[in-house]
């Protein structure tokens, strides 16, 4: 445990220190790891400010990740700031390494790998790719301009594609680093698109429990015969929805009673003028 969360370390990276042992590269990839560690300390640290509930930060071969229980509802500004505060972390060490070189604390050749080492961390994990911080921002931002279910499958679905390229890359170069990190990554991908039925949900609950003056008013026209789901995969994360209804049918259908219905009622495939 450290700052009240679980630390856990993947097999491989093990895998990973004993290959830096043997080749004499111990030092390089411990100092590489510290890094990765610091850099999702950076995420930790701004998610925490912002109230959200972090598990467990978790040490991959090839970088970190964070696991946060409650962003499947949380503003995209948020998630764009949580994001991007893992590589601000890397410039500010970049920062601090050449401030310690500077001063005569560091050599010029130690200074050169630790910098590089940050850039490398922060320009990897800013790749659109899910759940890399890239693909956190990207899903993010489609968030805040279409329905969620709409920009999280998009941006899976560019993430799966992405992830294919650099492990036919790995492939065709016979570029380990390439083939490993592009193998994982679209496995991670693949998997989140099998599940994302049940995020969906999730985020529908999260949305259920919220309270309505922590979001804006977002009105939402509907005729009367669509149906409590479609009407459900209209909703963006960061607004409270208001449902018009048309017609001599018409009436207004708050949020909670959407959501009420299809969450507790089975009412899915209800007409939503029956919902009033």
């Amino acid at each position: 445990m450290f700052w009240g969360i679980r630390i856990r370390i993947h097999l491989l990276f093990w895998a990973v220190l004993g290959i830096s042992v043997a080749t004499g590269y111990f030092v390089e990839v411990i100092t590489l790891f510290v890094i990765v560690f610091i850099h999702e300390l950076g995420h930790v640290a701004v998610a925490r400010e912002l109230g959200w509930h972090v598990t467990q930060i978790e040490l991959l071969p090839f970088g970190g990740y964070v696991h946060i229980e409650d962003e499947a509802a949380a503003e995209p500004l948020d998630e764009i700031v949580v994001a991007l505060a893992g590589p601000f972390m890397n410039v500010a060490m970049a920062f601090v390494s050449l401030v310690c070189w500077k001063l005569g604390i560091w050599s010029e050749s130690w200074t050169e790998y630790f910098v590089t080492s940050n850039f490398l961390v922060a320009g990897f994990n800013l790749l659109p790719i899910w759940p890399l911080d890239g693909g956190r921002i990207l899903q993010a931002v489609l968030s805040s301009q279409l329905p969620y279910r709409t920009a999280a499958l998009g941006s899976i679905g560019l993430s799966i594609f992405l992830a294919a390229l650099m492990l036919g890359i790995g492939i065709f170069h016979f570029h380990v680093n390439a083939l490993a990190v592009g193998t994982y990554l679209l496995a991670l991908n693949v998997q989140a698109f099998l599940r994302f039925p049940y995020q969906f949900i999730r985020f529908l609950m999260e949305k259920y429990v919220q309270a309505l003056d922590e979001h804006p008013i977002r009105p939402v026209r509907l005729s009367p015969e669509t149906t409590a789901w479609d009407a459900a995969l209209l909703m963006r994360k960061g607004s409270y929805h208001l449902f018009y209804i048309t017609g001599e049918n018409g009436g207004i259908l708050s949020e909670e009673q959407l959501l009420k219905a299809l969450l507790f009622e089975q009412k899915q495939h209800a007409a939503i003028h029956r919902l009033l």
